[in-house]
């Protein structure tokens, strides 16, 4: 058969198939008004993308405002589409927007104007997630209504400890979260500079608590800058020491700031010092003989509070003759310093941080004066033998057993640190954890099935379940964990103030004691009906709580907590017990 005919053949294969048609396009229409008069706001940008809960809602492209938008800090959260690029349009003057050609998916709508605080669709308060819109084919979404809240702003002056304008200083706004397992962080909130009478404006703020701070971040140091103040070409910038609110260069000392809707908060005034360059030194001692190295390498390492970090090795620290290390032109700020040895077996070229390879660490706060003393014991990682053991069963009856990690979290997380390498679990119940470190840590258990819970842990006959486990260096007897499969169990209704069922209310089950352990706390969404069950509970006592409009994990913050204690619902949780409760919405 020729080609021409095959061609004819195909040609009229095409013409007799049935043709798709296309799935006709839909649209979404809505305002965007002011949350306390109801007035329409001209000139939002409504974003509609595609995706689903995952990276931080900061990842979503919006387009550039007339002016600088400042970033903010809400966890509702989305993965665009990268086949679907999010569709953006501006609202009219009577705050009305229309999205039109859409196509059926699911989206979140996310909003944007000068002097408000960014919104998402369905978002009950800032830091909470956001509701998705379910779009079918041809379908009509009309009268979506985006309630923004007026930001705030935050003006002050910052002079230096000699009284003179702080100018060009770097101001930031820094706001306290925290993570899935409990670990409090902190997000950059907004930025600024000073200008040449030491004055700044935080503008455009999302409403909530902060704390401020002005300064440079510990790190690698720089020259001194000429013309560096970037509004002049004729000024000195000078270095200042990272200092906060109301003039306190640790954290823990400082006072937060609370930014109201629409308000403008002036005069946070304070002072900071001119930075000036320290020394640290110290002695490098190897644990195994009690003598100095022959060689050793020093680096010097930080990580500022909203996760910025550096390392780098410092050449010429070290004296092998006496064993002591200097290290010069160090910034204040919180630091780590580490000291690490070569084995005979090992070669030159592995990096400092490579795991096995023996070292010491140790952390260091430069303030006002030198730091002298600090002492760097190197030890050889080991590895820590274990066993995990099922009350009245044997591990590999249990179901997915081979799925579970026994973790080991430093207490106190140093920047670059190493941490202990989990080796599989056997069938016997036995693991270990490999390149294990002096310090604290604390024991958690991965991947457990849902109506187990953790009824101990013990490392050299101490509990280590509820307080750290203290890891010097030597193993003398293995870490023990009994797990039991008899976890209570809770099933409830989520009732509203009309003592009706409410759905999608966040319960949040919360220890009375051991508030430290992550592993103690439970969630449940309620479904419709306002049903909840949570399952896998450590016996003992808790207090239920359901939150309305949570902030993200904001649960693990015990302040937070305390002002709602009493609106919570107590429970006393037995082996295998199974309570069923009625929980109020707090809102």
């Amino acid at each position: 058969m020729n080609l021409t005919i095959i061609a004819a053949l195909l040609l009229l294969q095409q013409a007799t198939m049935p043709q798709q048609q296309p799935q006709p396009k839909s649209s979404i229409e809505g305002t965007v008004v002011r949350i306390t008069t109801g007035e329409p706001i001209a000139d939002a940008r409504v974003v509609l993308a595609r995706g689903v809960t995952g990276t931080p809602l900061g990842a979503l492209p919006l387009p550039a405002l007339p002016s600088s938008l400042p970033a903010t800090d809400s966890a509702s959260t989305i993965i665009p589409n990268p086949q679907a690029p999010p569709s953006s349009v501006p609202t009219d003057a009577q705050g009305r927007f229309v999205i039109q050609n859409v196509e059926a998916g699911s989206y979140r709508i996310t909003v944007a104007a000068n002097g408000y605080a960014r919104r998402e669709y369905g978002q009950r308060a800032f830091g909470s997630p956001g509701t998705s819109i379910n779009v079918a084919p041809g379908q009509s979404f009309k009268d979506i209504v985006i309630r923004m809240t007026p930001a705030g702003n935050v003006t002050g002056r910052i002079s230096d400890d000699r009284g003179k304008p702080a100018v060009g200083a770097q101001v930031q706004l820094l706001r306290t979260s925290y993570s899935p397992n409990g670990q409090k962080q902190f997000q950059a909130a907004g930025t600024g500079k000073t200008n040449d009478r030491g004055e700044y404006r935080l503008y455009w703020v999302t409403p909530g608590k902060y704390y401020l701070s002005a300064g440079a971040t510990s790190g690698p140091t720089r020259p001194l800058e000429f013309g560096g103040t970037g509004d002049s070409p004729n000024g000195i910038q000078e270095s200042y020491a990272l200092t906060y609110y109301p003039g306190a260069a640790d954290l823990k000392e400082a006072t937060a700031i609370e930014v109201q809707a629409g308000v403008e908060l002036s005069a946070i005034d304070f002072t900071v010092p001119l930075q000036q360059l320290r020394k640290v030194r110290g002695r490098v001692i190897d644990s195994r003989t009690g003598q100095r190295p022959a060689a050793a390498s020093l680096s010097i390492a930080s990580r500022n509070l909203t996760g910025g970090s550096f390392s780098m090795g410092v050449s010429q620290a070290y004296n092998a003759a006496d064993g002591t290390f200097e290290i010069r032109d160090v910034a204040p700020g919180s630091y780590v310093v580490t000291a690490q040895i070569q084995e005979p077996n090992q070669t030159p070229a592995l990096p400092p941080s490579t795991p096995g390879r023996p070292s010491a660490s140790a952390p260091i706060t430069v303030a006002t004066a030198d730091v002298d003393g600090v002492v760097l014991n190197i030890v050889a990682p080991v590895s820590i033998p274990g066993r995990l053991i099922v009350e009245g069963q044997e591990l590999s009856s249990v179901q997915g057993f081979e799925r579970m990690r026994v973790q080991l979290t430093q207490v106190e997380s140093m920047p670059f640190s190493q941490t202990p390498q989990f080796q599989a679990l056997n069938s016997d119940g036995t693991f270990r954890e490999d390149n294990a470190l002096p310090g604290q840590y604390r024991v958690s258990i991965l991947l457990m099935p849902p109506d187990f819970y953790v009824k101990e842990a013990r490392f050299d006959q101490t509990d280590v379940l509820n307080k750290p486990l203290a890891f010097n260096g030597s193993v003398p007897t293995p870490l023990d964990i009994l797990l039991s499969p008899k976890a209570g169990q809770i099933e409830g209704t989520v009732m509203n103030d009309k003592h009706e069922p409410a759905s999608g209310i966040q319960v949040v089950l919360i220890p009375d004691l051991h508030r430290e352990r992550g592993d103690l706390y439970k969630t449940s969404m309620s479904t419709q009906g306002g049903r909840f069950t949570i399952r896998g509970i450590t016996p003992g006592d808790y207090k239920l709580f359901g939150w309305e409009a949570p902030e993200q994990f904001a649960y693990f913050d015990s302040d937070f907590v305390q002002r709602f204690e009493s609106q919570a619902k107590p429970v006393h949780i037995t082996e295998s017990g199974k309570l069923t409760v009625e929980v109020n919405v707090i809102p």
